[in-house]
């Protein structure tokens, strides 16, 4: 007797559980730094939205000085240029210059309504959902920003870095959330500014998407500036710009386990955290 072919949908699907359960257990001895239980029920909670991707390591540089800007989307890519300035070669005892190629934003774009930032370079093939980021920003006006989990230009969030107290202004120097509606600020009201000067300053985001945790770091500190729990958006790409000023950027880090996971979380108000 010939099967029916109702029956077979179901055959396959479990077939693909028993192969991504598979998977998930052999990343883990694989790569055994995040939690089996943890994986597992990312795993789990993908299949129930019919949403299933192995994940993959991703370990991505860029110095800019290849000269070469294939691994970035820009909204205006005649907004972006490499540029380059002389440094002093470390080690050097005699003073001798060396050349540093950047990333040069050269113009702003107006926000876009409802009120969000739209001028920023994504990364390219790049989703991820648990992760950490590192750059070098400088700021030629008061703000910078880092975008990540960035599903679309209405789902995202972003880390407002800039000269600026959130109590000096209520939507500088955070981290906000933008979900179909304006940005909306999900931490950082108290914080110190994160640029308080026009020198090149370091910047990691660190992400969990499955503890729901976000942190900023700036610099060397071992305390992050920023801090919010909010699991809203849980895959994504990442990306880097400024809200409506210009800047440069420098020594782009991104690190993840997570590669290849699919944006399309359930939508959900954010979670304010400190």
């Amino acid at each position: 007797m010939k099967n029916n072919r109702r029956d077979r949908p179901t055959k396959n699907s479990a077939w693909i559980f028993l192969f991504g359960l598979a998977v998930v257990t052999t990343s883990r001895f694989a790569s055994p730094v995040l939690a089996f239980g943890d994986d597992f029920e990312a795993f789990v909670r993908a299949w129930r939205a019919h949403v299933f991707a192995v994940f993959e390591r991703i370990s991505f540089h860029d110095d800019f000085e290849s000269g070469n800007l294939n691994s970035w989307q820009f909204p205006y890519p005649e907004d972006w240029a490499i540029l380059s300035e002389k440094r002093a070669q470390q080690g050097s005892e005699n003073g001798a210059q060396g050349v540093n190629h950047y990333l040069h934003m050269k113009r702003n774009r107006e926000p876009g309504m409802p009120r969000r930032p739209l001028q920023f370079a994504l990364l390219k093939k790049a989703k991820v959902g648990s992760f950490d980021f590192q750059a070098r920003v400088r700021r030629e006006g008061k703000s910078m920003i880092v975008v990540f989990n960035y599903v679309d230009t209405l789902h995202f969030y972003y880390a407002h870095l800039s000269a600026d107290r959130g109590q000096q202004d209520a939507v500088h120097n955070g981290i906000f959330i933008v979900n179909g509606e304006p940005r909306k600020r999900i931490a950082g009201i108290d914080a110190p500014p994160a640029l308080p000067d026009r020198e090149w300053r370091r910047v990691r985001v660190a992400r969990n998407a499955r503890a729901g945790t976000i942190q900023v770091f700036m610099d060397d500190a071992h305390e992050p500036l920023f801090f919010a729990v909010d699991d809203t958006f849980t895959c994504g790409q990442v990306g880097i710009g400024s809200f409506d000023e210009t800047g440069d950027f420098d020594d782009v880090v991104l690190i993840s386990d997570d590669a290849g996971c699919q944006p399309g979380a359930t939508l959900r108000p954010a979670k304010h955290g400190n």
